[in-house]
């Protein structure tokens, strides 16, 4: 059994024992605001990504857009100055530009398609891009 502590002496071991628990609980209190805020601000992070994508995104009318068809295959043209050189091009060039462009056939699938040799194919898609140069510096 310890020794009886004289009054100063036990108030001040109270006083020592209530200022730990009240620091102590203090840190436990400020530790949970912190994860609860950690939590919430994820969630409001993410919800606030989510509106500036929504804000960004530009609505696409099909009344904006230009479709240029070589044979059988059609793009969309968004510049209406490279809607207008693409006409200008006769249709077996129109279709290799196409072709290779927006469907991302090789030289060697556009040849089999034509029943033409890889280079002339080549010589077509030369001569479609001098047209397309010619045509935008005419307009420049």
């Amino acid at each position: 059994m310890s020794a009886p502590l004289k009054d100063k002496e036990c108030i001040i071991a109270m006083y020592d024992s209530y200022a730990k628990t009240v620091m102590r609980n203090k840190c436990r209190n400020a530790l949970r605001a912190k994860r609860r805020r950690q939590r919430y601000e994820i969630v409001g992070a993410e919800k606030i990504q989510y509106l500036f994508e929504m804000q960004s995104h530009t609505d696409v009318y099909p009344s904006e857009h230009f479709v240029s068809c070589g044979g059988d295959y059609t793009c969309v043209i968004t510049s209406e100055k490279l809607y207008q050189a693409m006409m200008l091009l006769p249709d077996r060039e129109k279709a290799v530009i196409i072709l290779d462009f927006w469907y991302g056939w090789t030289n060697y699938q556009i040849a089999q398609h034509f029943h033409v040799s890889t280079r002339t194919v080549y010589n077509w898609r030369q001569k479609a891009f001098r047209s397309i140069r010619n045509y935008y510096e005419r307009k420049s």
